[in-house]
């Protein structure tokens, strides 16, 4: 039966969980018991800091080119035209190319094996930055590192959507997102901090010794890694779980109506194509990939460096920027609690998009008070919220079968990663700074076309709900009774309600 569109504006705002919404929490639904409790803060621990520190040197990484450029690197190389874009475009196509058979060998490859495996290549290769002398040198190291990295985010999104309920999802997948945050500011710290303490010890200068510094750290996470990571529930080997925690763990999945298959087939392929979720959550990905906060951190370094009315010192162009990223990580734990307390994904969406607007309009206009011009950066790099929400829904929308979930969540990656890149080589390039007139109008209009692209997405996941029902007991899903008679028509189309708990998303 078709869905009317007054059925559609009734429920897109709606909870998620329908009628068995439960009552505001934090972190832990009311009535769970302390066993649950204690197996999930084991979950937690030892998922989220491998998760949040892996990110967070691949964060650290990436922002240390920015930060390398306004602190030497581009004197040192001759980067006076678009060699630093460039050197950015290698890094994404890397990213770009890495994330779809990296995600595909993790349903195959134990990710406590794969994940810090790259990862220590990458630290090796991340090392090596500091010895280079030309930007010839530098693009290849940059691809290479780029496609490496671009296992990371995928691959621990998969593992979160592996491990937890959709009431825990979006929390667990919110703190792991703020570790790109938090290396980015932490870039910039270590930048400030080097230049004062290390520059030209040893002959070596200051941007160089971020690279060495860089790299120590994450082979020490890779080295914890390859301990503490728990694969996933029907594969763990974790020796901190028992017997009785293992089978709880893929328990807890079937409770939420997401028992997965894992087995491959060779009509992977045919089963994604086939399926709206790998179109609709791509293109939605893209659109969140042209947002002014994909480069929030570098136009507003570029915009203090270029200043023609105030002169800012090196540590404040690399300090300034980073309220940025405290404020994302503000606005990405508030938004997804309220995601996973309440079920109001739309609400939240919508809220964040209207600030994103806000922000990027203020940057096309560009001839504003200093104080709203920071406000502007801050609003307009608010897409941080928006990444945890997106890929636990997607998490939840493609669950079921392992190897889609893994290709969708990799194809969403690597196709936003291509938009990125094509934003910051030809709308952002340097040459453009402090206004990038072309870049802020490109993404005012791709933010403008995002909000319409989600509720695309919405309908079409409350359509396929609908499509899973079938009987006489029905309710809307803001858990408003209804009866559906024999005659039903077409404007009173009606979801049934779901025998097992929690089903709906």
């Amino acid at each position: 039966m078709a869905l009317s569109l007054s059925y559609y504006a009734k429920n897109i705002f709606a909870s998620s969980y329908g009628k068995d919404r439960p009552d505001f929490f934090i972190w832990h639904p009311k009535g769970t018991s302390a066993a649950e409790k204690k197996l999930l803060f084991k979950i937690d621990f030892f998922i989220l800091t491998y998760g949040c520190l892996a990110y967070f040197t691949k964060w650290l990484d990436q922002s240390n080119l920015s930060n390398a450029y306004v602190s030497g690197m581009r004197e040192d190389l001759a980067m006076f035209g678009t060699e630093f874009n460039l050197a950015q475009t290698c890094f994404a196509v890397g990213q770009i190319l890495g994330p779809i058979p990296a995600n595909l060998l993790l349903t195959w490859i134990p990710p406590r094996f794969l994940l810090p495996g790259l990862e220590l290549i990458w630290a090796v290769l991340t090392i090596g930055t500091y010895a280079v002398t030309n930007v010839n040198q530098l693009y290849p190291i940059r691809f290479i590192v780029g496609f490496l990295e671009g296992s990371c985010f995928v691959g621990v999104q998969y593992v979160l959507g592996s491990w937890y309920k959709r009431t825990e999802l979006g929390k667990r997948t919110a703190i792991f997102a703020c570790a790109a945050y938090v290396g980015t500011m932490i870039s910039g710290y270590l930048q400030s901090a080097v230049l004062a303490s290390l520059d030209g010890k040893n002959g070596i200068s200051a941007w160089r010794w971020v690279f060495i510094i860089d790299g120590i750290i994450t082979i020490v996470i890779a080295a914890y890694g390859f301990v503490f990571f728990p694969d996933t529930p029907y594969t763990t080997k974790a020796f901190y779980l028992s017997a009785e925690d293992k089978a709880r763990c893929v328990e807890r999945l079937v409770e939420d109506g997401r028992k997965e298959t894992s087995n491959f087939t060779w009509d992977l392929f045919l089963r994604s194509v086939k399926s709206w979720q790998l179109y609709f959550l791509t293109v939605l990905w893209m659109f969140w990939n042209t947002t002014v906060g994909k480069v929030a951190n570098t136009v507003m370094q570029l915009y203090l460096k270029n200043d023609p009315e105030h002169s800012w010192t090196l540590y404040q162009v690399n300090n300034i920027p980073t309220a940025i990223n405290g404020w994302n990580i503000v606005m990405v734990l508030l938004l997804n609690v309220y995601v996973d307390t309440t079920g109001r994904r739309m609400a939240a969406v919508l809220l964040n998009i209207a600030i994103l607007l806000f922000g990027t309009i203020c940057l096309v206009v560009w001839q504003i008070p200093l104080g709203l011009r920071v406000v502007a950066y801050m609003f307009a790099g608010l897409d941080g919220p928006l990444s945890p929400i997106y890929y636990s829904w997607a998490n939840l929308l493609t669950g079921g079968d392992s190897q889609v979930r893994a290709l969708t969540l990799a194809i969403m990656n690597s196709w936003g990663g291509a938009m990125a890149a094509v934003m910051q080589q030809f709308l952002y390039p340097v040459t453009d700074a402090p206004a990038f007139g072309k870049g802020f109008k490109a993404s005012l209009g791709c933010v403008g076309g995002m909000c319409v692209w989600v509720v695309l997405v919405r309908m079409l996941e409350l359509r396929t709900e609908h499509g899973k029902k079938g009987g006489s007991n029905v309710q809307r899903l803001d858990g408003v009774e209804e009866s559906q008679s024999s005659t039903a028509t077409e404007e009173e189309a009606v979801v049934v309600v779901p025998e097992q708990k929690g089903v709906l998303r």
